[in-house]
């Protein structure tokens, strides 16, 4: 598994205690990244609105209604692989040095689709994708 294995893993433990009280607002993820990123700000989709590029940005896409109680504010994976694509190649290209996507429900026509995308990133920085089942994770690798 990759260095980043700590974020997803703190993810899918608090995916199980929240989603037994009630569902996960995209607020909620800010909260549990928060204690797992050991790096000085971040930049976090969806989350909290940041200024400017960090070394790390984390994306979350979660759409099990194991978590979510409808979509609100929450990316589908096809939507988070496309903000990885925009952020590492676009408004933050060679700014942040690492990311790390994570998700409940792999897509894997929009993988196919950005794939090119996907493997230039990780060439360039270091990236990180992971899946969670349950409290299983699992790393694809592109």
């Amino acid at each position: 598994m990759g260095e980043l294995i700590h974020i997803a893993e703190r993810i899918a433990g608090h995916l199980g205690e929240l989603a037994d009280r009630r569902s996960i607002d995209t607020g909620d993820l800010a909260e549990i990244v928060s204690g797992s990123a050991r790096r000085e700000g971040i930049n976090l989709y969806p989350g909290v609105s940041s200024y400017g590029c960090h070394d790390l940005a984390i994306f979350i896409s979660l759409s099990s209604p194991l978590y979510v109680k409808g979509r609100r504010g929450h990316l589908s994976c096809r939507q988070a692989i496309e903000k990885v694509v925009q952020h590492m190649q676009g408004s933050c290209m060679n700014r942040t040095r690492a990311a790390v996507l994570i998700t409940d429900s792999w897509d894997s026509v929009a993988s196919h689709e950005w794939n090119a995308n996907l493997l230039q990133i990780a060439a360039a920085a270091h990236l990180e994708i992971y899946l969670i089942t349950g409290k299983n994770i699992s790393e694809i690798h592109l």
